[in-house]
């Protein structure tokens, strides 16, 4: 219900499909696959947010999107000066109260592309009352952590960064579960850093088409032409529709808010274009790696953005050891669409 990376990557592999290489009409399309603080505390109604959050929360009316911005916290991760100027990044996340987990491993969520971690505002409680410690960080670049010292916002960039924040803030093994593009993150975090993913869950997964393609190679004016558009309501409105099996129910007009809310933030531009013309994130053929691996595709039965039809098959050929299981009356964003399934399903994992 929201135009969060949840679907960026699937119209990204769309246009891929469709060989488009025109330059006017890829920046247009490109809008079409992603979704100021003040110095002083936002409020909106009876909720009380972060001096970092931005004012449009005032819009949001969502009672979950609401609880949960509120209880979003900040922590310093370490990166290299590379990454950061300062060596330090301001990190924005989510993370379960001690009360809340007494089984299982914690479990990662990972956002998709251009999202935050208000995409998972419906399973979070759901899970949390299973018992489940949740921790739902902003990817560099993405979402609400900052952005004001950042130099690197390439792939390996957010795998450094996220590799730090885990070992900051979780400290052990978690279940990694990430969405559309963000499963392509997830993969390749549990690739590179075994002792962090003890297990590793991909839910409509963007993971076999590579990078940004010709996008990479766009001259910065138009690059950010193209993703100066992609923050437009209308855009994002018809881009939100597209998500969902019942658009009629989930894709309204506050989902749309709430997806564009990090659009808000400052040196958002930067951080896509600089995504972009770094060329993105290439794991189709690392996948094998995680043969040996405790794997879990989930799909919205309904997805017409990575369509299982097509995708499933040849991630099970890669992955023979991996289960597959299928989310009923869903489209590409199950823990929007159907939290309830999809927490029943991590919690048997």
């Amino acid at each position: 219900n929201v135009v969060h990376g949840s679907m960026a990557a699937g119209t990204l592999h769309t246009m891929r499909e469709m060989n488009v290489r025109r330059g006017p009409l890829l920046v247009v399309l490109f809008a079409l696959i992603t979704e100021s603080a003040s110095g002083a505390v936002v409020s909106a109604g009876p909720h009380t947010f972060p001096a970092w959050m931005p004012a449009d929360i005032a819009r949001v009316r969502e009672p979950a999107a609401l609880r949960l911005a509120e209880a979003i916290v900040t922590s310093e991760v370490t990166v290299s000066t590379s990454i950061s100027e300062t060596g330090r990044i301001r990190t924005s996340y989510y993370k379960s109260p001690a009360s809340a987990g007494t089984s299982g491993d914690p479990i990662l969520l990972l956002h998709g592309f251009d999202s935050s971690c208000l995409e998972w505002r419906r399973l979070i409680p759901l899970l949390e009352q299973k018992g489940r410690t949740v921790v739902a960080p902003d990817i560099l670049g993405w979402g609400f952590t900052d952005r004001s010292a950042v130099r690197d916002f390439s792939a390996t960039a957010k795998l450094a960064h996220m590799t730090a924040f885990c070992e900051l803030v979780i400290g052990v093994q978690s279940t990694v579960v990430g969405t559309s593009l963000g499963a392509a993150f997830a993969a390749q975090l549990a690739i590179d850093q075994p002792a962090l993913a003890a297990r590793l869950c991909l839910v409509d997964p963007q993971v076999l088409v590579d990078g940004t393609g010709p996008m990479a190679s766009l001259p910065k004016p138009l690059a950010e032409l193209g993703v100066n558009v992609l923050g437009t309501r209308w855009l994002r409105g018809i881009a939100n529709k597209l998500s969902y099996k019942d658009p009629e129910t989930f894709a309204t007009e506050d989902a749309v808010e709430i997806g564009r809310l990090p659009v808000n933030c400052e040196r958002w531009l930067d951080g896509n274009v600089g995504y972009m013309l770094s060329g993105g994130i290439a794991v189709s053929s690392l996948l094998p790696r995680l043969v040996q691996r405790e794997v879990l595709l989930v799909w919205g039965r309904e997805d017409a953005i990575v369509p299982a039809a097509e995708s499933a098959p040849r991630l099970q050929e890669m992955l023979p050891n991996a289960r597959l299981q299928y989310v009923e009356q869903c489209g590409h964003v199950p823990h929007l669409e159907q939290p309830q399934q999809l927490a029943d399903i991590l919690a048997q994992f």
